[in-house]
């Protein structure tokens, strides 16, 4: 009978003295083939010790925490035992996605021990440099994200005393031009809204609702009826949709929507007027779901209670909005642009009509209005006009009564 063949990785075992040594091959960081020796008195303590050393490299810790784990080993350990339960599960969600996506790919295999300031500071110039899936780099917003974590990570091995200094204090970021929002022109913002209001559907509604409230795109998915005033035509924002982790270990999805009662700060917890139109919406929608509720029966979702939802109740996904907004910006000749800037063109066209940037803050819910002042710097070409025209005027004003003691050739021709 012929003797099977040995699976990649398994290994092989070999006599050795009192016991047995045991081979496996892996590839090193350039992708070369290197072999790994194993010995024990036993077969089966030869395979612990295998498994104990595949499972560091993969950052698979085990209960003795020291400064000769690696990174990944660390940011496992500390992201189990230091963020979750101790944060906003919005922040469990982001510091899971940016060790995943950035920081054990990027460092994960440096020991903690040999981690420098140097090394750190060369991973975020990679980053700064790294692909974000579509055209350009990374958002510096982003970079900075995993600088904040990776510091989070490092001070907490410093204040256990698993390392003697943190060294991202050695670290800088790297110095990139600052991202200009994008709004839409008066005239695309005019042109959306008339086309989402022949069209009519939830999702056009939805686009409606966002560029005539500059809500946040998780306020407005998370939106319940029970926080809809009809009457008084306000709406109080204290909750919003979010894609958290799946504690469903059968689950093929990391992630799952959930209705968190919080909003992104404390400032976001706000009480907001609304227009007469957006109580049409309203009633619009609310007449839609009535449809749906009688045709569905049990199968519609009430106890969500959301305002915009799918036909069955359930919430709609951010992946499907963006492509239903893509295609309608695509039928209009519009330029592709981010669900988000939906809320800097309602905020654009606020400035546009000279409303107090604090009113315009606390509209937002913004932190402060320092954050309002530095996200809308910008001014439409509209606007731009009429500052000068202003001026122009003024101008004309000085050349009119001075042409006595102006030059000729600096003389408008009348």
């Amino acid at each position: 009978m012929a003797k099977s063949r040995r699976k990649n990785g398994e290994g092989c075992f070999s006599k050795n003295g009192n016991g047995y040594d045991y081979r496996i091959s892996y590839l090193n960081n350039l992708g070369k083939r290197k072999y790994k020796y194993f010995w024990a008195k036993t077969k089966d303590e030869c395979l612990t010790k295998a498994n104990k050393w595949r499972n560091e490299q993969e950052g698979i810790y085990s209960d003795d925490v020291n400064a000769y784990w690696t990174v990944a080993q660390w940011a496992n350990f500390w992201f189990d035992n230091y963020v979750v339960n101790h944060v906003k599960i919005t922040t469990v969600s982001d510091d899971r996605s940016i060790l995943d996506h950035h920081v054990i790919p990027g460092i994960g295999k440096i020991r903690l021990k040999d981690l420098t300031g140097l090394k750190l500071q060369k991973f975020y110039n990679d980053c700064s440099k790294k692909s974000n899936g579509r055209k350009g780099t990374l958002d510096p917003k982003t970079i900075k994200n995993i600088y904040t974590v990776v510091n989070r990570m490092l001070k907490c091995a410093y204040n256990i005393d698993l390392i003697d200094k943190n060294p991202n204090e050695k670290a800088t970021l790297p110095k990139r031009p600052k991202k200009q929002i994008k709004a839409l022109t008066s005239e695309d913002h005019e042109k959306i809204i008339k086309s989402c209001i022949n069209s009519k559907t939830t999702m056009d509604i939805l686009v409606i609702f966002f560029l005539m409230t500059g809500l946040r795109l998780g306020e407005g998915l998370g939106l319940q009826w029970k926080n809809v005033d009809i009457e008084k035509k306000t709406i109080k924002i204290d909750r919003q949709l979010q894609a958290v982790p799946n504690d469903d270990k059968n689950s093929k999805q990391k992630f799952k929507k959930e209705i968190l009662k919080s909003t992104k700060t404390k400032h976001s917890n706000r009480t907001l007027p609304v227009y007469d139109e957006v109580i049409q919406l309203f009633k619009y929608i609310r007449h839609k779901q009535a449809v749906n509720k009688l045709k569905l029966g049990q199968k519609y979702r009430r106890d969500l209670d959301l305002v915009f939802c799918n036909d069955d109740g359930r919430p709609i996904c951010d992946t499907v909005l963006r492509k239903f907004l893509n295609n309608k910006l695509d039928e209009l000749g519009i330029e592709h642009f981010r669900i988000h800037d939906l809320r800097h063109s309602y905020a654009t066209r606020l400035f546009e009509d000279d409303v107090k940037t604090k009113l315009i803050s606390e509209y937002l819910g913004h932190s402060s209005i320092g954050i309002t002042l530095d996200t809308y710097t910008h001014v439409s070409p509209e606007k731009l006009k009429d500052v000068v025209a202003g001026s122009g005027n003024r101008f004309k004003k000085i050349f009119n009564n001075s042409e006595k003691e102006i030059p000729n050739e600096f003389i408008p021709h009348k």
